[in-house]
């Protein structure tokens, strides 16, 4: 007597599936009550078919961190085309900004343990702090000289900073404390420009 194979389960692209739940979840109800059983539920998926993806709640928020500074990324290269200089400096801190206050959780989680250094590049996507890297290249007196690594801290601490302030509700996105800041730390990162 032949026993008929059990089909497995088959969802497509589960890992995918997995990330996107936990993104959304992510955006509306941060990351601290996230479980890996509620993403496994929400994909209509048992546990066990989760864990075959990620190890544990850790590995799936370190992906949706990855998704976190791709979004991050894309926002980040579509406001400086075209640009160069200063308004190409200024467009890339804005997105970072503005990143902050429309997804003030996902911009937690991507800057998080679970994030990354903001290089990382996805889909051949750079990374968001590379578009800062760049804007800050095209500042310099010597554009074929590695960038100067004082001014790119003094750029990425700055906009951070204010990009932090904001998705902790400190500042808003049009205080002109914002614009100041970034007025006083473009001086700094290319004088007389």
């Amino acid at each position: 007597m032949r026993v008929a194979k059990k089909e497995a389960y088959h969802h497509g692209d589960l890992r995918s599936a997995l990330v996107a739940l936990a993104l959304e979840h992510v955006r509306k109800d941060g990351a601290e009550s996230f479980s890996l059983r509620e993403a496994a539920r929400g994909a209509g998926v048992t546990s066990g078919a989760a864990y075959k993806h990620f190890a544990d709640k850790d590995e799936l928020l370190a992906a949706v961190a990855t998704e976190a500074l791709a979004l991050l990324a894309q926002r980040s290269l579509k406001a400086t085309a075209g640009l160069s200089g200063k308004k190409r400096l200024h467009a890339s801190a804005l997105s970072y900004i503005d990143f902050a206050a429309a997804e003030p959780r996902l911009f937690r989680l991507a800057f998080s343990r679970f994030g990354s250094d903001g290089k990382t590049e996805k889909d051949g996507v750079p990374g968001a702090f590379e578009q800062l890297r760049v804007a800050v290249a095209e500042l310099q007196a010597d554009p074929g000289k590695p960038v100067d690594p004082d001014a790119l801290a003094l750029a990425w601490a700055v906009v951070h900073g204010i990009a932090s302030l904001i998705s902790d509700g400190m500042w808003k996105k049009n205080d002109p404390r914002v614009e100041a800041a970034l007025r006083l730390s473009f001086k700094g990162i290319a004088p007389g420009k």
